[in-house]
């Protein structure tokens, strides 16, 4: 959290957020098995990750929520938790906890941070939710600590031990590291996200040198990791969507399990959000909003994050809500977001239920026949009219292989097609498939539809199979090319997806397995 937003000392609350999901080096709708960076993770940790990577395959349960507990040492308590399950029925899928207390002074600098939140954490865990903690560290810079908000002078000495911040910096490490193995030797999981926001100029660690800011989060991997042999942490990236450089610090794939964003806006549609999420999505992690929140406390309405994400957003793995004035049960909508069909809660997180690419639901196409176009070697010389965006070649759905053809639509406008204009021969051939689907998320209204047609002779004559109800889970269509017209001279096959009533908005349509028998 921005220190705009922080109470300090006097008011015994500073900010910060908890971690994010997982996936590992790939995109989620990519993934089978997705495994975190520390090859000796946990069983628990993989499966955590596992889990998250391959939620944004869903229809729906597709989003943990979060909620944020508090600091370790200053005001944690599961009281705004229950306030949460009174306005919504709901509680989140992960706690957040924060060890440490930056802000203020002590001297013992180790003091500064603190655990004492484990026994919460262990229950909830126990419970079936999830974890991740986030520190809001004192600066290694001063001996009696405090100093969250100032920059350190020179960030380097972190790497340093022989240097006094260097030797303080290790005696911080340690603390964390006690905490987090009394989490791993209860079989607790833990989402950490170190370093928050670290691409804005409010806390001691932000917006320093990125060559060396890499460095000492190496440094951190490797010594909480390896030298304290800790196999139950996911690492989460967490940039601020209100700065640039949001990849600038990213430390590399081998050091990061989850990347994030802190989003503190009244818009979540503004366009700063949804460019920081483009940037973050880009670096083959799994993403989430580790951070949310209004800008106007008490009168911001939570159910526009449902549009959100199921518009801008919907590789979205969890997303962690703030406390206190920016807590949902103290503004508007909580149980609007909480409780949508996309939204996973506590006692919906079943690690054991990995939903892999097309949502396990598309029904097989027919085997046999000549392959068309199957988009695993591109877009194959397909093209979209009516569209907003592409056609691209996409990994996040497939009907056989592992691509299809994607495009972006905007559902006021009518129809849309996703074609290849090319004459080609279909004599002697009987039947003509194609596999079409509709993304789960956008307003695609009531009864969408999709055909399969071509185009043929010099007239360009229409031929099509027919309106088919398409889903999120794929439909396959059919054209029969008895009594087709110059089957010898095709100039063009596609597909055209028609909206339902009442739809509006954006969302995509996919076409995948195109053949012909």
């Amino acid at each position: 959290m921005r220190s705009r937003r922080i109470r300090l000392a006097s008011t015994a609350a500073a900010t910060v957020l908890a971690a994010a999901t997982a996936l590992s080096v790939v995109a989620p709708a990519e993934a089978h098995t997705v495994a975190p960076a520390n090859a000796n993770a946990s069983t628990a940790t993989r499966n955590v990750l596992n889990w998250l990577a391959h939620l944004p395959n869903r229809g729906s349960n597709r989003i943990a929520s979060g909620f944020f507990g508090g600091y370790s040492n200053s005001g944690f308590s599961l009281s705004q938790t229950e306030e949460l399950r009174a306005a919504t029925g709901q509680y989140p899928a992960v706690l957040s906890c924060d060890y440490g207390s930056g802000w203020a002074t002590n001297n013992d600098i180790t003091a500064l941070v603190d655990y004492s939140c484990n026994s919460s954490l262990k229950s909830w865990s126990a419970s079936g939710g999830l974890v991740t903690i986030s520190v809001h560290l004192p600066s290694p810079a001063n001996a009696n600590g405090g100093g969250l908000n100032t920059p350190m002078g020179n960030f380097a000495d972190l790497l340093n031990p022989s240097t006094a911040a260097g030797a303080r910096w290790r005696q911080l490490q340690d603390k964390m590291a006690a905490g987090l193995q009394d989490l791993e030797n209860a079989g607790v999981p833990v989402l950490f996200r170190p370093f928050h926001e670290v691409n804005g100029d409010w806390f001691w660690w932000g917006n320093r040198d990125p060559n060396t800011f890499k460095q000492v989060w190496q440094q951190t991997y490797t010594y909480l990791t390896g030298t304290k042999g800790l196999d139950n942490l996911l690492w989460v990236y967490s940039a601020d969507f209100s700065r640039g450089n949001r990849t600038t610090y990213y430390p590399g794939s081998s050091y990061v399990d989850v990347v994030g964003m802190d989003a503190y806006d009244d818009n979540p549609q503004v366009a700063g959000i949804q460019s920081a999420y483009s940037e973050l999505v880009g670096l083959g992690k799994p993403f989430a909003f580790a951070e949310i929140g209004p800008d106007s406390q008490g009168s911001f309405d939570y159910g526009r994050w449902v549009t959100a994400f199921q518009q801008s957003y919907p590789k979205t793995s969890y997303f962690l809500a703030w406390n206190d004035g920016w807590g949902p049960a103290r503004n508007a909508g909580a149980s609007t977001l909480f409780t949508n069909s996309w939204i996973a809660n506590r006692g919906e997180v079943d690690l054991g239920n990995v939903t892999e690419p097309g949502g396990g639901g598309t029904t097989p196409p027919p085997s046999g026949g000549t392959l068309l176009n199957g988009f695993e070697a591109g877009t194959e010389g397909w093209t979209g009219t009516n569209v907003t965006g592409g056609p691209w070649q996409v990994t996040e759905w497939a009907a056989e292989g592992t691509r299809s053809l994607k495009s972006d639509a905007n559902l006021g406008a009518g129809a849309a097609y996703l074609k290849k204009t090319a004459t080609t021969s279909l004599s002697g051939r009987g039947t003509l498939r194609a596999t079409a689907r509709v993304a789960p998320w956008g307003s695609f209204g009531t009864g969408s539809q999709a055909k399969l047609y071509v185009k043929t002779g010099a007239g360009w004559q229409w031929f099509d199979g027919g309106t088919v109800a398409v889903t999120s889970t794929g439909v396959n269509l059919s054209l029969s090319l008895a009594g087709v017209a110059n089957l010898g001279d095709v100039r063009e096959i596609g597909v055209q997806f028609v909206p339902g009533s009442g739809a509006g908005g954006t969302s995509a349509i996919y076409v995948d397995n195109v053949s012909v028998q």
